[in-house]
């Protein structure tokens, strides 16, 4: 099986990935997942915009996770160091992602054939399916009702196959992940659980948080 490593981005998410989730930050709960996961065997880099490494830094060394830190731009080549390698993008944005769902979908990914030809190498990308009621307006006035069951919202992981010749991804972006997928060959797309999805601002946190804990109460 190709080497796997989990990435967590920060880059472009300013300070939501440091609000904290159970009085710890939300990247941390990430990263602690990909640290469960034994495809990985460990290897987990979180990758921050330069604003973000000293946070990110002294958040790591509080929590004493073995874990290094670098930009988007220079993990890559000391990353990608021979044969295939399995990536793992997790969103800090989804922190309750369960590792036996990221441990599934790296599975599916890295154990391909590596005699697969590279447009032929599927990637795995999580999703989660929108709830809201969406509506078109044309000249202020509501016309129609989008059918929702045809719109989802990536969440994570995105995880890939890559070679050390291929190009690294532009943007730890998600949505523009997906899309850079797809152009280069199949996408899987797996329902992420409920716990996995994205928060956008404090109170989609507080909410995540309860949901958490009345999901624990449930449980016992």
């Amino acid at each position: 099986m190709p080497e796997a490593i989990g990435v967590v981005p920060l880059e472009g998410r300013g300070s939501l990935p440091f609000l904290h989730l159970h009085r710890e930050p939300l990247f941390v709960h990430a990263v602690r997942a990909l640290l469960e996961v034994d495809a990985l065997r460990r290897r987990v880099v979180v990758t921050v915009g330069d604003d973000q490494r000293a946070a990110a830094e002294a958040e790591l060394k509080d929590t004493r996770l073995p874990v290094p830190v670098r930009t988007f731009g220079d993990w890559w080549p000391s990353a990608v160091t021979g044969g295939p390698l399995t990536v793992a993008l997790h969103d800090p944005l989804c922190p309750l992602v369960p590792p036996s769902f990221l441990s599934a979908c790296i599975e599916a990914v890295a154990g391909q054939s590596p005699d697969r030809p590279d447009t032929d190498r599927r990637a795995v990308v999580a999703f989660r399916p929108v709830t809201d009621t969406l509506k078109t307006v044309v000249d202020d006035r509501v016309v129609g009702t989008v059918d929702r069951d045809r719109l989802m919202i990536v969440a994570s992981p995105v995880v890939f196959a890559h070679g050390p010749a291929d190009a690294p991804p532009s943007s730890p972006d998600f949505g523009g992940l997906a899309s850079w997928l797809r152009a280069s060959g199949p996408v899987e797309l797996r329902r992420a659980p409920s716990l996995g999805r994205r928060v956008d601002d404090a109170s989609a946190v507080d909410l995540l948080e309860c949901m958490d804990e009345l999901a624990r109460v449930r449980e016992t």
